[in-house]
């Protein structure tokens, strides 16, 4: 499945359905401050979000504020004393900081667990005797996947 958010300049935006409302809306994702947009043709959308994005950078010009800027590296975890301690212990006994271990189990877990591709695969042997009047045939096909048949052997008896 495609990515579902929008991109425009260096920030995402989301992109949700309102049934009860008959159009299409969303917001600025990563970012600490509210901005939303909405269309009733992703075109559209597409469009107001450019503009959500755009104008959400002329207004934080003008009041003189830095835009947010969406995952720039750095943020604030609240992991409770004893999680803290543990790690802080882990850390110091590779002889890194707490920062890169945290770095590194992110990196394990987005790695492991990013996506989840299951497949399965059976091996099916199919046996079809023919009966015409003056002798039965065997043929014996196998798959891998349901759409690759091949032939095995056919025999006379």
């Amino acid at each position: 499945m495609a990515d579902a958010t929008l991109r425009h300049k260096d920030y995402r935006g989301s992109v949700e359905v309102s049934i009860e409302d008959g159009c299409l809306h969303g917001r600025i994702l990563f970012i600490d401050d509210m901005v939303t947009y909405e269309g009733e043709t992703v075109p559209e959308l597409q469009a107001s979000f450019a503009a959500s994005v755009e104008r959400y950078l002329a207004d934080c010009e003008a009041c003189g504020k830095s835009p947010n800027r969406p995952c720039s590296g750095t943020f604030q975890v609240r992991i409770g004393p004893e999680l803290h301690r543990s790690a802080a212990q882990a850390a110091a006994s590779q002889s890194i900081g707490l920062n890169e271990l945290a770095t590194r189990a992110i990196r394990r877990y987005v790695a492991n667990h990013s996506v989840i591709d299951v497949n399965h695969h059976h091996a099916l042997t199919i046996t079809v005797q023919a009966d015409d009047r003056s002798l039965t045939k065997t043929w014996t096909a196998e798959s891998r996947t349901p759409t690759e048949w091949t032939t095995l052997s056919a025999a006379v008896h």
